[in-house]
């Protein structure tokens, strides 16, 4: 195995946000080939990332676990680090928290430095993901440093955008303005297609919360478009658009917002976290609408999908 061989699997990796249909064809085809070990785990781990954030989750974990097990026969403790991190994201989307956690504990003791950092950040989202903002910042506090100072764009400006959001949810709108703006300044230097739509999608969630609801739902139009021609799912977007058409007394078009996006999700087989605050918000809609039964029955299934959060 050489360096330029070991560089060119490693660049996989920040493929799947920039173009993923082409990351995931070549990560299969790289397995075809019977790849070390090392190789292996790389193109384990970008077909996981696909799967966790476009897919199926079940693959996901499958994908993962093999990804981890194979870092290990490799014996590099970093690519192990990153593997934790990137299973431990999509554990806890699965609901399955205290492992999840488990492997970002893993993932910080066996990463150092720059890939410590990373494994930090994807940790301070789970915080963000599970509503534990206070951890959240601690751990984007200390990864933003380290990232800025390796020059890695691409992970400086997610975790800038992961602060933002977490500033965003604490109601610090100028804070979260500040590292949006920096961010999307970061972002216009690469070509991660997908993050730039999350960036928009980003946007249109400051916009909401100042009380701009027409540039709100612009700017997540916008963001959608970018998607769909990436060809990946929406989910999160959907969540925050159910929240603006709420806002904006569009109530029976924020359910068949919610459902729709339940349908693909379970057509998917994709997060559950996402699906419990799809139902939430389905739910929130139902209320709004005036239709009490169908309230109470997407809130029940939410409370129990949160509740198997553990």
């Amino acid at each position: 195995m050489t360096a330029g061989s070991s560089d060119s699997a490693l660049d996989l990796l920040p493929m799947v946000f920039a173009a993923p249909g082409e990351a995931l064809e070549r990560a299969r085809g790289l397995l075809a080939a019977g790849p070390p070990p090392l190789h292996g785990s790389v193109a384990h781990q970008v077909i996981g990332i696909w799967q966790r954030d476009f897919g199926d989750m079940r693959l996901a974990l499958r994908h993962l676990r093999r990804a981890r097990d194979l870092a290990a026969r490799a014996d590099s403790a970093e690519r192990e680090a990153d593997v934790l991190a990137t299973l431990g994201v999509a554990l806890v989307h699965a609901g399955r928290t205290r492992l999840g956690l488990a492997a970002f504990e893993r993932g910080v003791a066996r990463g150092t430095g720059h890939t410590r950092a990373r494994v930090l950040f994807r940790r301070a989202y789970v915080w963000w993901v599970l509503g534990r903002h206070r951890e959240a910042l601690e751990d984007v506090r200390r990864a933003v440093p380290v990232l800025r100072q390796a020059d890695d764009v691409i992970w400086t400006a997610r975790a800038l955008t992961l602060r933002a959001t977490v500033h965003l949810a604490l109601g610090a709108v100028e804070r979260a303005d500040a590292d949006f703006t920096a961010a999307e300044a970061l972002w216009d230097t690469t070509g991660q297609e997908h993050d730039k739509a999350d960036a928009v999608e980003s946007r249109g969630l400051a916009a909401f919360r100042k009380g701009d609801i027409p540039a709100a739902l612009r700017l997540l139009d916008e963001a959608e478009e970018r998607y769909a021609k990436l060809g990946t799912p929406t989910f999160m977007l959907n969540i925050r658009r159910c929240e603006v058409l709420m806002a904006a007394g569009l109530a029976p078009e924020a359910l068949a917002e919610a459902d729709a996006a339940i349908a693909e999700l379970d057509r998917l087989g994709g997060q559950s976290t996402r699906k419990a605050e799809l139902l939430l918000a389905a739910a929130r809609a139902a209320r709004l609408a005036d239709d009490p039964h169908t309230a109470t029955a997407r809130a029940a299934v939410a409370v129990r999908l949160f509740a198997g959060q553990r």
